[in-house]
């Protein structure tokens, strides 16, 4: 199996619990974020390959979904948007696998003049409304809270709640090498 293949077939595990041809074609038409994360793969796909390509598959995901995912980002497989409606994603953010991002969230720079983004690590789950600017990173397994506004970085497997955010680590949450 191709390394792109994998990650289509991840897409499909996580978003739409189910696998080939009919179950993406069922997950495509009751589980939109599904919808937007196969438009936003056909986007970065021709990225710098066919500009009318890539633009068109962009322009599909802000048009029919509200949702700005920027084809240059990178997204690790198993992206997962149940609620897709609202989420910005700016063309320098780096995104890990198993991340889950709700309705209303913003990834992007910190102002105009700074061209550094916000990475992801694996296993992010970042809540509604929550905005993270700048050269930032989440760890592995951190919870943003719903509206936490996050300018400096998140350690693996914590908690960042309010605006600006602060850190909750929580030892029961972090797993354990056993």
């Amino acid at each position: 199996m191709t390394p792109k293949l994998a990650v289509w077939r991840q897409d499909l595990k996580v978003n739409a619990q189910r696998s080939g041809w009919g179950g993406a074609l069922r997950g495509w038409m009751a589980n939109p974020g599904f919808a937007v994360v196969c438009l936003y793969r056909l986007s970065a796909r021709y990225h710098g390959r066919s500009w009318l390509l890539s633009m068109l598959f962009w322009r599909s995901i802000v048009k029919g979904y509200g949702c700005y995912l920027s084809p240059s980002a990178v997204i690790g497989p198993g992206l997962r948007l149940p609620h897709p409606v609202g989420v910005v994603v700016g063309e320098g953010a780096v995104i890990g696998a198993g991340v889950t991002l709700y309705q209303g969230v913003t990834l992007g720079r910190s102002n105009h003049v700074s061209a550094a983004y916000p990475t992801l690590e694996d296993d992010v789950t970042v809540y509604a409304g929550a905005v993270l600017v700048g050269d930032i990173r989440i760890g592995r397994g951190a919870v943003v809270a719903a509206n936490a506004v996050v300018l400096k970085d998140v350690p693996p497997y914590a908690k960042a709640v309010g605006a600006p955010a602060r850190m909750i680590i929580d030892a029961k949450s972090a797993p354990t090498d056993s």
